[in-house]
């Protein structure tokens, strides 16, 4: 790809720097806010899946005390 030199501009770096911080704020709270709403989706365990006990579990995994 080519670009001509009138297409081309230049800005300071401060205000490059301030940019990508900003870019890197905004990912974060848009990931924040889908992992919030993808949290109050699931259900969780009362959704059917079985549930066991600590004692339950570790007698299946053989590490009763």
């Amino acid at each position: 790809m080519s670009v001509e030199s009138s297409d081309m501009i230049t800005i300071p770096r401060a205000e490059l720097d301030a940019l990508r911080a900003e870019v890197r704020r905004l990912r974060r709270e848009v990931g924040r806010t889908v992992a919030k709403r993808r949290a109050h989706v699931d259900d969780g365990p009362g959704d059917g899946a079985p549930t066991f006990s600590r004692e339950e579990l570790a007698s299946v995994w053989g590490i009763n005390e």
